[in-house]
């Protein structure tokens, strides 16, 4: 059985009709009826009811069809990955991206890796915290662009870029402000629900503190930070956020800032790039490794 035949088969079925189908492949009419014998015969059965004015499959030619089409998507996938691969491409990439991440800072460089290479397929896979450490160390991720300390990135043994600074704030509703009447030290905050945002890795509480994680506070977990807001906003409870995320919030007055007398809750934290030291990097990657370069801070 040959990716010939299956081909004529599914051109067949589609037409209705071997005179369609030899017309849509720029093949004579007899080759295609020959194509069909030969699968017929390799089957053992007739595969098409030819009693009426077009071409019905049989109970059996409807499970050969079917499974052919899953052979010609899988040969045709095979065939594109082969050309990424002559040609020096990916056929995927994925970056793992942090939610804290701007991702206006990132469209600038995917832009470019469109133009560059349009057949690609870009995979932007969201973490938090060690999430993204995790998936590069395990090779799911080629790059990750995610909070972290340069430390860590060299004790890991990474390749890493600063691309820039985001700042957290610690936010909630004003009608929940209102109800915590004027707190003066974070103590104030613990009969309040804090909203926090799960590690996505398996570091468990190693960035408690990073995330300003505080002792014995009443807690609400979720695993994104917009369904965070969304919490944040309902007035369910404060936590920490990116001020990208939350600056027309505020502007609009559905947030607001969570401001003590002696206490700066409001922090930056520098966003890298980073991915396995000497990588084999492909044309895609490589591309991309050099935009977040070209944009470090």
């Amino acid at each position: 059985m040959k990716l010939d035949q299956l081909n004529v088969l599914r051109a067949v079925v589609e037409t209705g009709s071997v005179k369609a189908a030899a017309e849509r492949l720029n093949r004579t009419q007899p080759a295609i009826s020959q194509a069909l014998k030969a699968l017929e015969f390799q089957t053992g059965t007739e595969l098409f009811d030819r009693s009426g004015y077009r071409l019905e499959l049989t109970p059996v030619g409807k499970r050969v069809y079917l499974q052919s089409l899953r052979v010609l998507t899988e040969a045709e996938d095979l065939g594109q990955l082969i050309h990424h691969f002559e040609k020096g491409q990916e056929e995927t990439i994925t970056i793992a991206v942090d939610a804290i991440a701007d991702l206006n800072a990132l469209t600038p460089v995917l832009c470019k890796l469109q133009t560059g290479f349009p057949e690609t397929r870009v995979v932007l896979r969201p973490e938090v915290l060690s999430g993204a450490i995790e998936a590069v160390k395990t090779g799911t991720a080629a790059i990750a662009i995610s909070p972290m300390s340069s430390v860590m990135l060299e004790e890991e043994g990474f390749d890493y870029i600063p691309l820039g600074t985001s700042t957290l704030r610690n936010v909630t509703s004003p009608s929940l402000w209102a109800e915590m009447d004027n707190p003066k030290r974070l103590a104030d905050l613990r009969r309040f629900h804090q909203v926090i945002a799960s590690d996505s890795g398996q570091a468990g509480g190693l960035f408690d503190r990073e995330i300003g994680v505080q002792k014995g506070q009443r807690r609400w977990y979720v695993s994104d930070l917009q369904t965070k807001k969304h919490l944040l906003i309902a007035g369910l409870g404060w936590g920490r956020l990116p001020e990208h995320m939350i600056a027309e919030e505020l502007k609009q007055g559905r947030l607001c800032e969570i401001d003590l007398p002696h206490t700066h809750l409001a922090f930056d934290v520098t966003i890298y790039a980073f991915r396995q030291s000497k990588p084999i990097v492909r044309a895609v990657a490589a591309l991309l490794w050099k935009e977040f370069e070209a944009h470090a801070m």
